[in-house]
């Protein structure tokens, strides 16, 4: 296996500032206007929605808008993404408004099963375990990779035996976390040290660890950490990992919650046949992201090959 090229490019440092650290403080609305698309409504899909939505006319949706190009808080303090355009198309054809709130990545999941949100939607990987919990409506691919920074001090490649003895930062509740404890087994297995483990409240706060140098590295969406190395000024370097699954992500509802899991992958559906979905994507330059066929619990139904310790794995 050749070794992977890490993705770098630049912008301004003060757009990293607007996009990555200040985001929506938690707990606060980011009402969104549903664009004029020109869709019309579903009937059939509108009748599978909760009494409750279809009475009040809005669909509540959490998000934690610090993963740019999935989530993220522009210049004009709105939340945007990939992700916020998906919904503002879904809306016309679901015959609602949809409207996002920005809450810590780990009260998503518990928002949905609490009942305060209808739904969360963040690049959220579906797994079996979290299927236990909630389910998912899947809508696209993600893949991830390791975020260093771009002096890369400790030397870190593709080999996953180059981050044996290292300080890795994730964010709490995310599915970073048991990446990383791949990584340990790996190097356990293979008479190296451990990962040693650093975890964040925030995409933020992991982030401004890896530059001041408190830890090595993290890991990350792979759209995100090219985004963040784009609007950095060069400030990270992101390197593939043949550790890091490629997986689903998913909007999350209730587990009970079958009507609206159907109504909004129908949306989905009809976006997709219809070429909207693949303009959306188009937009935020994640084409090799789209999922045509979208599903309800693909970590089950459709389950993805998942990566096992193979030591320096062929570097």
């Amino acid at each position: 296996m050749s070794k992977s090229r890490a993705l770098t490019a630049t912008l301004s440092l003060v757009a990293s500032a607007a996009l990555l650290i200040s985001g929506c403080a938690p707990g606060t609305t980011s009402p969104s206007e549903n664009k004029t698309t020109g869709a019309e409504v579903i009937p059939e899909l509108r009748g599978q929605l909760p009494q409750q939505v279809r009475d009040s006319g809005v669909l509540m949706v959490a998000t934690d808008p610090q993963y740019p190009p999935c989530d993220f808080t522009n210049e004009s303090g709105q939340i945007d993404g990939f992700n916020h355009d998906l919904l503002m198309e879904m809306a016309p054809r679901l015959g609602v408004k949809i409207e996002q709130e920005a809450i810590s990545f780990d009260g998503l999941l518990p928002g949905v099963q609490s009942g305060r949100f209808t739904a969360a939607m963040e690049c959220i990987t579906d797994n079996v375990e979290r299927e236990k919990t909630v389910k998912f409506v899947d809508y696209a691919y993600a893949t991830k990779s390791v975020l260093v920074s771009s002096k890369n001090i400790k030397g870190i490649t593709g080999n996953p035996l180059s981050v044996c003895g290292l300080h890795a930062g994730v964010q709490t509740g995310t599915e970073f976390v048991s990446d990383v404890e791949l990584f340990t087994k790996n190097c356990e297995a293979a008479g190296r040290a451990p990962v040693e483990v650093t975890n964040f409240p925030s995409a933020g706060d992991q982030n401004t660890a890896l530059q001041a140098g408190r830890i090595d590295f993290a890991v990350t969406n792979t759209a995100t950490g090219a985004w963040q190395a784009k609007v950095s000024n060069k400030a990270f370097d992101v390197i593939p990992n043949p550790l890091l699954s490629r997986t689903y992500v998913g909007i999350v509802v209730a587990p009970d919650a079958d009507g609206t899991a159907q109504a909004l992958l129908g949306a989905l559906t009809a976006m997709i046949k219809d070429g909207t979905y693949d303009k959306v994507m188009a937009k935020w330059g994640i084409e090799e992201d789209a999922l045509k066929e979208p599903g309800i619990n693909l970590a089950t139904t459709r389950p993805l090959k998942l990566p096992e310790p193979c030591g320096a794995c062929g570097f």
